[in-house]
């Protein structure tokens, strides 16, 4: 078993953030102006290339992955950005105009071979597909080495993922793989939402062009990428189904929610579509007034579920929907 070698914080945080103070402090200086085509190049080796170094130096012998390196290299570039003037800048204008381009496109090349080699793997083993949002996040917890962040970062990846490629599961056999989109019309609620949406973000933007051309297009285009999260979501909901493994049952809802519920956790199993009264209960849905449940399950010990961006949250109940709810407590109970 290998042993496992924590770094010293101190020094792999401590020396880039000295570095970047010092940077930052390099920009107050009378001299920095008369200077600011060298200094600012200057600054820019710095914080790109010094500071990530340093921090490498600080983890190459403990057990940290290396590739987690990488987020020092986008914290110097934000922060380049946000003391520096990128557009007189040459050195930094470069980086963000060509050399960030590349990295985002390596790291979605990334992601997306991982992906299929995992989703090959599986198929070999005879296991069906790999579930995209579940083995992203594990991708990029490992290439970030921050789960959070490597949380939200999936998750934006997943938006395009299921918006574009993602496909619609196999058909449900509801014995191991349940739907749960069927039997509430939640889908149907979901496209008029998103009609209504892309109406009148339209109208809304023909009505403040007029005012001001930039918060015009700004507004236009938060509210697009809003309809995009939500398209992703209803086509998510198709291509993650309920799965009943071995020991294991696996609750998802698009991209709304997950919870990984071991067989040996399960205290008892409900058909109801109450909530439980004395519970921390979590329910699986995007807008809870909006989407109701019809199966609640107990739980021994508290777990962690994941919901939005991959933020966790620990429960004891499970509320949730699935189609065919006899079935799927039938299977269920034979599996138990």
């Amino acid at each position: 078993m290998t042993a496992t070698i924590k770094p010293n914080w101190k020094l792999a945080i401590g020396l880039p953030s000295f570095i970047f103070i010092g940077c930052f402090c390099i920009t107050l200086i009378p001299a920095f102006k008369s200077n600011s085509s060298l200094l600012s190049n200057a600054i820019v080796i710095d914080l790109l290339v010094t500071a990530p170094l340093v921090y490498l130096l600080a983890i190459r012998k403990t057990s940290t992955s290396k590739k987690t390196v990488s987020r020092v290299f986008i914290l110097g570039l934000l922060f380049a950005g946000f003391i520096l003037n990128s557009h007189s800048n040459t050195l930094l204008h470069f980086i963000k105009t060509w050399v960030s381009p590349l990295i985002e496109t390596f790291v979605i090349f990334f992601v997306a071979k991982k992906f299929y080699v995992a989703n090959n793997a599986a198929k070999q083993l005879g296991n069906g597909k790999v579930d995209f949002l579940l083995y992203c996040r594990h991708v990029m917890q490992q290439v970030i080495g921050n789960e959070k962040l490597g949380n939200i970062i999936s998750s934006e990846i997943a938006v395009f993922y299921y918006a574009f490629i993602g496909r619609k599961a196999r058909t449900a056999d509801y014995q191991t793989r349940f739907t749960s989109y069927k039997g509430n019309g939640i889908l149907i609620v979901f496209g008029a939402i998103l009609f209504l949406f892309l109406t009148e973000t339209t109208a809304m933007h023909f009505l403040l062009i007029s005012w001001n051309k930039t918060a015009a297009w700004i507004i236009f285009g938060l509210s697009l990428y809003s309809c995009l999260q939500l398209l992703a979501h209803i086509r998510a909901v198709k291509a993650r189904p309920i799965i009943i493994n071995n020991d294991s049952v696996e609750i998802h809802n698009g991209l709304a929610g997950d919870a990984m519920i071991d067989f040996a956790n399960i205290e008892k199993i409900e058909l109801n579509n109450k909530l439980p009264q004395g519970k921390q209960a979590i329910k699986i849905a995007l807008i809870k007034g909006l989407e109701n449940h019809n199966c609640i399950i107990y739980l021994k010990r508290p777990i962690e579920v994941t919901k939005v961006f991959g933020i966790r949250r620990q429960t004891d109940t499970v509320l949730f929907f699935v189609d065919k709810p006899k079935e799927f407590i039938n299977a269920l109970e034979e599996k138990l």
